[in-house]
């Protein structure tokens, strides 16, 4: 007999839309369109009062985002080589590692980045980042990778 409400599977089986990987997904999609769109609010929302990154908090941080967004007519941000990873410690916690392509007018670089993302009151938001430039070779390769968003501008 297999699928009755006592079985493993029923009991670990998640409603469709319910997988934390897709909907943290959904939320990077999210957090890089609303960069790209240079919607300050927005972006903003993305990251928890507990937010960190190099020794910033997130008052500092997005006061520096801020100032970044106001100098800019245009970004286009894109995101390549994307995985996920679970953490053991908790369900509403994963980490991801990408490819980030930036562009603006004032120039570009691309980078790898680890977001920490915490779900909270079933909203996924930033808690920590790190950011690494890529040597120029990596950059190449990564330029090759299809990506995800950004149009030309």
């Amino acid at each position: 007999m297999t699928g009755g409400a006592g079985s493993a599977a029923a009991q670990t089986a998640r409603p469709p839309g319910q997988d934390p990987v897709r909907q943290a997904s959904e939320a990077l999609m999210q957090w890089r369109r609303d960069w790209e769109n240079r919607d300050f609010e927005r972006f903003a929302a993305h990251y928890s009062d507990a937010f960190r990154s190099g020794g910033l908090d997130r008052i500092t941080y997005l006061e520096r985002k801020r100032v970044i967004f106001e100098k800019r007519p245009w970004q286009r941000v894109r995101i390549n080589e994307v995985l996920w990873i679970a953490e053991q410690s908790s369900p509403d916690a994963l980490s991801v590692r990408f490819v980030q392509e930036y562009d603006s007018p004032q120039g570009g670089d691309r980078s790898r980045k680890e977001q920490r993302w915490v779900r909270v009151n079933q909203r996924w938001q930033l808690t920590s980042e790190t950011e690494v430039p890529l040597s120029e070779g990596d950059a190449n390769r990564a330029r090759t990778k299809s990506g995800i968003g950004g149009a030309g501008k």
